[in-house]
């Protein structure tokens, strides 16, 4: 990942980038650190984020046993991107060498938010990029749009691009985030994070579930 921020006259300019090993830890995603502006991390380092986790599988663990381990999605189900959103299709692009048809989705007009969580998703707009061959996404574009999504401010963007690494999976290899934030009045803070994966690795996972009496 290459972080960059925007210095006084609005130029951007890198801020560091580091190298993560993306692995799962109880279960759920975990990202450990390898490298910080090129360098391997020393030994103190090292120690430091076997340590973070160690720390963070036994926080889940707890939190397994106390029933609080979920995770959350922007969009809870797959009916409301046809339910809140006009989804068009805008013609074809060239993705990496890729046929795409381009799928673009806006917040109907009009249409009055329920709720905090209706709120939020007509916050967005959406773009896809989906293979026309194989029918798996190639990219996907996600706009703030509203003002329901604070600390971010309109006009941030999260961008994710997927490749066919095998004949059963497509993973994303690229995520690009260009983030407009406010947490004070005057504090308006903006920055891109450019995330590449690679390496991917498949594994075999043997589970036994056990039961108490």
């Amino acid at each position: 990942m290459t972080n960059y921020a925007y210095d006084k006259n609005g130029k951007l300019v890198q801020d560091g980038a580091a190298v993560w090993e993306v692995i799962f830890v109880e279960g759920l995603e975990y990202k450990k650190l390898i490298s910080r502006d090129g360098k391997p991390l020393d030994a103190k380092a090292q120690a430091k984020e076997e340590k973070k986790m160690q720390q963070t599988a036994e926080e889940r663990r707890k939190q397994r046993r106390a029933g609080l381990l979920h995770r959350t999605v922007a969009m809870s189900s797959t009916e409301e991107p046809l339910t809140f959103f006009d989804n068009r299709l805008m013609g074809e692009e060239d993705i990496r060498g890729r046929k795409a048809w381009v799928i673009e989705s806006t917040p109907k007009a009009g249409h009055v938010p329920a709720d905090q969580h209706e709120k939020e998703i007509l916050s967005w707009s959406r773009k896809l990029w989906i293979d026309r061959t194989e029918n798996f996404i190639l990219k996907t574009l996600a706009t703030v749009i509203g003002d329901h999504l604070l600390p971010m401010l309109p006009g941030t963007t999260f961008s994710f691009e997927y490749e066919k690494i095998t004949d059963d999976a497509w993973l994303a290899v690229r995520q690009l985030d260009e983030v407009r934030m406010q947490f004070v009045k005057f504090i308006k803070p903006r920055g891109r994070s450019d995330y590449h994966y690679s390496k991917f690795h498949k594994f075999d996972v043997q589970s036994t579930i056990t039961m108490d009496k």
